[in-house]
């Protein structure tokens, strides 16, 4: 066991003096920011067009963010050409989003050794796992960060006993194993997909596990930061509350690209082992 740990931590420290580790992290948390944003906006303007209260809406907002950022959020919806300003706002942040996994899949490529491939081809996966990525911000933002103020919203606007039953059940099949082997399979496909050579499951499996760990011990901080101590209706609360997100997206990032070196190491390392390759990079 020992040796494992060894093992490892010089893993590690191999992949955090990577240069890729200065740059990508930061460029792929700004970018993810890109992608949530609209995303909850276009959420909250399906809700309107479905005639969902708006007052449970803006209350679950103001509760998870602030009250600027629940104001900002429902006021994109406004006017008689919302339907058409927003579908211009998502298509172009989303198309601008996945240049941050067209960066996650350069720097793959260069962690593997190969080329890049076709540019269509790049641009096409790298807004398939943008999408990918998106799914996986709304899940933990939705789960584990709000989902005891999604609950404690929907009990006190009185539905109906059976629907509030049954939206709890399902809150709490989603959170812990559950949430953890989604967040593995998604992190997993990605870093499947990201090079532009063929990856063996398998080999993504280190990565993606440390990736997932990782993952939930920052989202459960996270969590108990704005279920405890956050405080909106101080001067600084909802600036404060704001970086602390935008750090959370950060180490988020940070943790995904080193998941993602680590899968190169361990693999580089067996190779080697086997006389596969002669030297790691």
């Amino acid at each position: 066991m020992k040796a494992k740990i060894k093992v490892f931590f010089q893993r590690i420290s191999k992949v955090l003096k990577r240069p890729d580790m200065i740059l990508l992290p930061g460029q792929l948390a700004f970018f993810l920011v890109l992608a949530i944003i609209p995303t909850m906006t276009l959420i909250t303007y399906a809700a309107s067009v479905l005639n969902v209260s708006m007052d449970f809406i803006y209350d679950f907002l103001q509760k998870a963010f602030s009250t600027d950022i629940a104001n900002l959020m429902l006021s994109t919806g406004a006017g008689g050409n919302a339907g058409l300003k927003l579908t211009i706002v998502i298509v172009v942040c989303y198309y601008l989003a996945s240049n941050g996994a067209a960066s996650v899949i350069v720097t793959s490529n260069a962690i593997y050794g190969v080329k890049n491939g076709n540019w269509f081809q790049r641009r096409f996966k790298a807004i398939v796992m943008s999408i990918i990525f998106v799914l996986l911000l709304v899940f933990l933002l939705i789960v584990p960060i709000f989902g005891d103020q999604i609950i404690y919203l929907i009990e006190s606007v009185n539905l109906n006993s059976h629907v509030t039953k049954i939206i709890v059940e399902i809150f709490n099949l989603l959170k812990n194993p559950v949430m953890w082997i989604f967040l593995f399979f998604l992190i997993k496909i990605i870093y499947v997909m990201a090079p532009d050579r063929k990856i063996v499951a398998h080999n993504a499996n280190y990565g993606a596990i440390f990736t997932t760990v990782a993952w939930i011990i920052m989202t459960e901080l996270y969590s108990f930061y704005i279920n405890h101590l956050a405080n909106y209706t101080a001067f600084y609360g909802g600036l404060t509350s704001v970086c602390v997100l935008m750090m959370w997206f950060y180490f988020l990032a940070y943790f995904f690209v080193i998941g993602m070196s680590l899968n190169y190491q361990k693999e580089s390392e067996e190779l080697e082992k086997t006389g596969a390759i002669k030297k790691v990079k």
